[in-house]
């Protein structure tokens, strides 16, 4: 009779991940040439596991043991690099070792509060200084070796599932895919000015050190339209009007532009529409079916509801002039402006 035996580590880790699990304890005790004193779980992480480890000296180290078929969907060669460029402007941890074939890494612990959803609902210092830090590597000059193009993201995605012949999609599935054809074709005209981005900026990506704002886990990394990331802040918190205003402005240095509200907008629609598309990928790796299948719906409601405002595509006048806000991608006679 065959016995289904749990591995020693419990629910934590599975049989097939304690090889890597133990290449990367005995690669933090080469590295830093002393034994683990202290070896916890993290909380948090919907791919990968995440452990805070302790030399005898006291040094504490965060260990990352990557999801399996993650660099299936993640270029881990790019995260490597870019996260090694925003470690050099202190804002990224330290990276002691990255293995480019899995993702799994040995980093600085950051030994600072995580913020969570509540932190940008209720505290403004949270979003003034989130928005501080996003306009900073945006604006830093880096140049990632990755792109991130949300709509080719979501083509990848869709590549996915027809190979696993996943057939099951979310209510309003065909209004989103339309919505994102149109965006594809006004981006081939009116390209946004790509920046170096984090694209997956959950609140649990910010942690408060002090008076400095760090960001961890990059890897969906990679030079997109800004907006991008600030639509992740206002949609992933969610952000009510008032605390939007705050965050938009910190990150705007004032009163954001025309443009630059228009570009919210689309962003918003864009990362609902991306995280929902993700999710189903998630259940086609055998990850927990109904958690992902729910996460992603909600996604998909959000990213109908922005379809049903009137400024994502606005409708032109009787006079044939467009009605939606100045600087619009719609709006193909204006040149695309840099963030402001």
């Amino acid at each position: 009779m065959q016995e289904n035996n749990m591995s020693v580590f419990g629910t934590v880790i599975r049989n097939e991940e304690i090889a890597d699990f133990m290449r990367l304890l005995n690669l933090a005790r080469e590295i830093f040439k002393q034994e683990l004193t202290v070896v916890e779980i993290m909380p948090g992480g919907l791919t990968n596991k995440n452990f805070r480890a302790v030399t005898e000296d006291g040094t504490q180290i965060a260990i990352r043991l990557a999801g399996q078929g993650t660099a299936n969907y993640i270029n881990r060669p790019g995260e490597k690099h870019n996260a090694g460029e925003i470690a050099g402007l202190g804002i990224a941890p330290e990276i002691y070792y990255y293995d480019p074939k899995t993702g799994s890494q040995i980093v600085e612990y950051i030994d600072a509060p995580t913020m969570h959803p509540v932190d940008f609902q209720t505290r403004d210092e949270v979003l003034v200084k989130a928005g501080a830090v996003m306009r900073r590597y945006h604006d830093s000059g880096l140049e990632f070796k990755t792109s991130f193009d949300p709509v080719a993201k979501i083509d990848e995605y869709k590549a996915i599932l027809d190979e696993h012949s996943y057939g099951k999609r979310y209510e309003g599935w065909e209004r989103m895919v339309e919505a994102l054809e149109r965006i594809r074709a006004a981006y081939a005209k009116q390209p946004p000015r790509r920046v170096p981005c984090h694209n997956d900026a959950l609140a649990e990506n910010f942690m408060l050190q002090g008076e400095q704002m760090r960001v961890i886990d990059w890897e969906y990394g990679g030079m997109n339209d800004g907006y991008y990331d600030i639509a992740c802040v206002c949609v992933e918190n969610p952000l009510d009007a008032r605390c939007e205003d705050v965050f938009f402005r910190a990150y705007c240095g004032g009163e954001p532009s025309e443009e630059a509200k228009a570009r919210l907008l689309i962003n918003k629609f864009l990362v609902t529409s991306h995280w929902s598309t993700w999710s189903l990928v998630q259940i086609c790796y055998g990850k927990d079916a109904d958690f992902y299948w729910e996460y992603g719906r909600t996604r998909a409601v959000q990213a109908c509801s922005f379809l049903d405002d009137p400024q994502l595509f606005p409708q032109p006048d009787p006079a044939g002039r467009l009605t939606g806000r100045r600087g619009s991608p719609w709006n193909s006679s204006e040149r695309s402006l840099p963030i402001s």
